[in-house]
């Protein structure tokens, strides 16, 4: 009997047909020929967050699937995992071993088993095992209920009429998020994309805030895109802070790398009152990373981190989570060692130096 050594082999050697989530930048399928790379630390984890892959695993037998005529009646079982990495960003692979012999010992090579109590126990209760934000698991089962073409949820039809019709704007409180994110999935649609297009210049602070928040996590075609364009320039005309934050989110993941290199910069050139400049800050780093991946642009980000006279531990945060992302590592060392840099980000580099030990 062949040894089975990572959650890839288990799965496959099972039956079961899955997919892979990182549920830590934001929510997005990862192609699983990628993980299965990671799984055997022959590559670092695209998009780490605070050293670990905040994964989510979704797997079903296809083979008892594929019997039934009812899709609705689809069996799905999930597992959010969060793994620790090594310096280098690969998998320390003894915390994902012991999960893997714990699933095997309860559910059997097959999925054959019932666990036990103990066992269910242990497996719920293993240090790798995380609970998602609300948010992150409204979007995660909006975007797996679609990929299994099963039903979206009760609070769908809902916010798509709160949506489309203005007199409703102000019952905002009415608004499933678990709606916003079943609309937002259906984007390839163009009755959907239309309805939020509409909706966007229009919606008070508070749908507007939830809506960008769900569409953060999905790819956004230009039309979307240039809406969002013109509310973050407005936004950033009006000091309106709370909108600008938000807007910046839902372009982070537009399709078209045009835009979000202009919201990067003009978030960059944004004067924000102190009390929000590092809320600005933040969102840069968690949503813009991918924008940071050549040197002028990690520059441009450090030096302006500089320039707002930051705490140092904050400073710290902000270029650890950088330079840890394998996509930004190159550009971040840069910074790090260049001379081409003012003498302020030269004070917090040495003193970031000093606490590495």
């Amino acid at each position: 009997m062949n040894s089975i050594n990572t959650l890839s082999e288990f799965l496959s050697e099972s039956g079961s047909k899955y997919r892979i989530f990182d549920m830590g930048r934001r929510v997005t399928k990862i192609n699983t020929s990628l993980f299965d790379e990671f799984e055997n630390a022959l590559t670092p984890y695209p998009y780490p967050l605070q050293q670990h892959a905040f994964i989510a695993v979704v797997f079903w037998n296809k083979q008892k699937n594929e019997s039934q005529s009812n899709a609705s009646n689809n069996q799905h079982y999930v597992w959010f995992l969060k793994l620790p990495l090594d310096e280098k960003g690969l998998l320390e692979q003894a915390s994902r071993s012991q999960f893997l012999d714990l699933v095997i010992q309860a559910l059997g090579r097959s999925l054959e088993k019932t666990p036990t109590k103990e066992q269910q126990s242990a497996l719920d209760h293993n240090p790798i095992i995380f609970k998602p934000s609300e948010q992150k698991l409204a979007s995660f089962t909006s975007q797996v209920r679609h990929i299994m073409k099963l039903a979206p949820s009760e609070f769908m039809s809902p916010a798509l009429d709160y949506l489309q019709t203005k007199s409703l704007y102000s019952q905002w409180e009415a608004v499933g998020y678990q709606g916003l994110c079943d609309v937002t999935v259906r984007l390839s649609d163009p009755l959907f994309n239309q309805v939020i297009n509409n909706a966007l210049p229009h919606l008070p602070q508070e749908s507007f805030c939830a809506l960008c928040c769900a569409l953060e996590n999905i790819e956004i075609n230009s039309q979307l895109s240039e809406s969002l364009s013109k509310i973050l320039r407005s936004s950033i005309s009006d000091n309106d802070t709370k909108r600008i934050i938000h807007a910046a989110r839902a372009l982070s993941n537009a399709k078209g790398e045009g835009f979000v290199r202009q919201a990067f910069e003009a978030l960059m050139s944004y004067q924000a009152p102190q009390e929000n400049a590092l809320d600005i800050l933040v969102i840069i780093s968690g949503r813009y990373w991918h924008v940071m991946q050549d040197n002028i642009s990690a520059l441009m980000y450090l030096e302006k981190a500089a320039s707002l006279d930051i705490e140092q531990d904050i400073f710290n945060q902000l270029f650890s989570d950088l330079v840890f992302i394998p996509a930004c590592r190159d550009a971040m060392l840069y910074v790090l060692h260049t001379q081409h840099r003012s003498e302020l980000l030269s004070q917090y580099f040495t003193n970031f130096l000093s606490t590495q030990g």
